[in-house]
């Protein structure tokens, strides 16, 4: 059964929530809450997050939908603002309990809050942006306010019915499939999907509104790109202009970059066309294996392609002055030295999972020098020490059991 969000009549939303104690923390109780919270939010399509007095319970936890952001759920019990900017922006906001009035609300840029989480133990969270916007916005739920007793400019906007947007998708790799999955659950099917890349494409239909591409292995050339009615629309998983080219996931991961995704209209030259939308989107822990980092970007560019493709956006031209590119990863970029910084080591790693993987030549006792291909490893007081490998001919294996037979 849907867990009913409560609307803004109900008056659990007007009195300030009690703590929860700490001895109640991981109570049975507690633990019942969160997941009616969890499901409520997850069952709305534009669920971004939840207080518990929305479900009816007066209580001092708000939960963040982790889809949203590329995270898993943040769970927040008791939380309090001990940092706010000076410097504010103002904000579009909607609320699940305020259905479908929309206002512009002044909210602090950055936010730190201070917090339990499910296991009782005390942490610190900082944000900037939406994240900021949702942590002020959830704990004035908890303090009986409601954003429209803040907001300028409400205004009515109920959803309009889906519309029947007809596209082709071009999609070669397990990105895309993230990607598709997201358009699906969206509602949104293409009329046809492209997934070979190696040979002549083929027959494409003429009534394509768009085409979407989203990591294709294949240039398209300009009058493909121009045939659909709107254009072609690309999915990039980084906040271009930065990292444009064949190698953003990877980029990202090794120069430390912010994660995100960004729509553009495509025209002939490479990640080059205007932006449509864009998104940062949060991952903890960073850096993470590339598959994880993937995952999680797709996900998130197709979320936002959906919302591109059923409203008119508006274009923004790139900055093109502010441009860097990548470049196509090589075997041999996956090479490690173990006298380099540790953490440039260990973002190799994590960047080169998939491919090519990151290795060393090691010299065995014997003299015999193989490759050793390091799957998993840690930073600790500024060392690198890989912890699992994958010799030349072998297993995956522990790697301080692989030294004990080679050293």
């Amino acid at each position: 059964m849907k867990t009913e969000i409560l609307q803004r009549n109900a008056d659990v939303l007007r009195k300030t929530s009690q703590p929860v104690p700490l001895e109640d923390i991981m109570s049975k109780k507690v633990k019942g809450v969160i997941e009616r919270m969890r499901k409520a939010v997850h069952a709305e399509e534009d669920g971004v997050a939840i207080a518990a007095p929305q479900i009816g319970e007066g209580l001092r936890i708000f939960l963040v939908n982790g889809e949203m952001f590329g995270s898993e759920d943040m769970v927040f019990i008791n939380p309090e603002i001990i940092k706010a900017s000076q410097k504010k922006k103002i904000m579009e906001e909607g609320c699940l309990s305020v259905r479908w009035l929309y206002g512009e609300v002044l909210r602090s840029e950055k936010i730190t809050i201070k917090a339990y989480d499910e296991k009782g133990r005390v942490f610190t969270r900082g944000a900037s942006g939406l994240l900021a916007q949702v942590f002020q916005h959830e704990i004035d739920h908890l303090n009986g306010i409601l954003f429209t007793d803040k907001a300028d400019n409400l205004r009515d906007l109920p959803p309009s019915p889906k519309q029947n947007v007809k596209f082709v998708y071009f999609g070669s790799s397990q990105f895309s499939k993230y990607v598709l999955d997201e358009l699906e659950k969206a509602g949104l099917s293409p009329i046809k999907n492209v997934t070979d890349s190696k040979n002549p494409l083929p027959k494409l239909p003429e009534e394509a509104d768009f085409f979407v591409v989203a990591s294709f292995g294949k240039i398209l050339p300009k009058e493909i790109i121009d045939m659909p009615k709107y254009g072609s629309i690309n999915v990039h998983p980084s906040l271009l202009p930065e990292l444009r080219g064949p190698s953003p996931i990877q980029n990202t991961i090794l120069q430390n970059k912010t994660p995100g995704v960004t729509i553009i209209k495509m025209d002939e030259e490479m990640d080059h066309g205007p932006i449509l939308a864009q998104e940062e989107v949060l991952i903890a822990p960073f850096p993470d294996h590339y598959e994880i980092i993937e995952e999680k970007l797709a996900r998130a560019g197709g979320r936002l392609l959906a919302q591109v493709l059923e409203k008119k956006i508006k274009e923004i031209p790139q900055n093109h002055e502010q441009a860097t590119y990548t470049k196509l990863i090589k075997k041999e970029d996956g090479l490690i030295n173990l006298e380099d910084d540790s953490e440039i080591n260990l973002r190799k790693v994590c960047a080169y999972s998939t491919w090519p993987g990151a290795y060393i030549n090691f010299k065995k006792k014997n003299g015999e020098e193989i490759r050793v291909i390091i799957k998993d490893a840690v930073t600790i007081e500024g060392e690198f020490t890989p912890t699992r490998v994958i010799p030349a001919g072998k297993r995956e294996m522990d790697y301080q059991d692989f030294l004990r037979g080679n050293q």
